[in-house]
């Protein structure tokens, strides 16, 4: 398989599963992680993973991550990770969805919005507000990027930074709405920001 840039690809060991439907929440209490496997040359298969084999892997390389796996012990073949679904109450992932890729398949993923330089304006009393947590960006299978770098050190209170304001590496594609609004300095003094700004 063609894999080059992708030397140290992490491995995931994932298993087929026959406990579907209700049956699939014993598979949590056993320590597993219910999941589906497909791609477009690649049937959907139910199948599941060990929690912990799934918490090393995220610990290492992010969610996002290119993966290679043994599905199975009969099929060898990179992945990501497309869906992860949580428990609304405790925050657990309950399932997965595991999409067959190439490398150099483009994909469509949501990446986390990573904040840098807010430290100088929490000190100086002023705060950062948060509106998108994530963004849609399209990039080869095996180089998205880990988040989405949100560089406000050199703003002032008042200015909003928004999607298109984001820097990615050559081949990223930027899907989200451009105007979409990441965050907002907000001052720490009395009078309104107006609208305008």
């Amino acid at each position: 398989m063609n894999n080059t840039g992708n030397i140290n690809t992490p491995i995931m060991k994932i298993e087929k599963r026959s406990e579907v439907g209700h049956k699939a929440k014993k598979l949590l209490k056993q320590g597993f992680i219910p999941a589906v496997v497909y791609g477009s040359d690649f049937q959907s298969t139910a199948a599941q993973v060990r929690k912990s084999e799934l918490n090393r892997f995220l610990k290492a390389g992010g969610k996002n991550s290119l993966f290679k796996t043994e599905f199975a012990q009969e099929h060898d073949f990179s992945v990501i990770i497309k869906d992860i679904q949580y428990d609304p109450v405790n925050k657990e992932i309950i399932h997965l969805d595991f999409q067959k890729v190439e490398p150099h398949d483009k994909v469509q993923v949501q990446i986390p919005v990573k904040v840098t330089g807010s430290d100088t304006f929490i000190r100086a009393g002023n705060s950062v507000l948060h509106q998108l947590n994530a963004v849609t960006v399209e990039c080869p299978a095996g180089s998205i990027p880990q988040y989405a770098d949100a560089d406000i050190t050199s703003m002032k209170p008042g200015q909003s930074f928004t999607a298109a304001d984001f820097k990615f590496p050559a081949g990223v594609r930027l899907v989200t709405d451009p105007g979409k609004v990441v965050l907002t300095i907000k001052g720490h003094k009395s009078e309104p920001v107006s609208e305008g700004e």
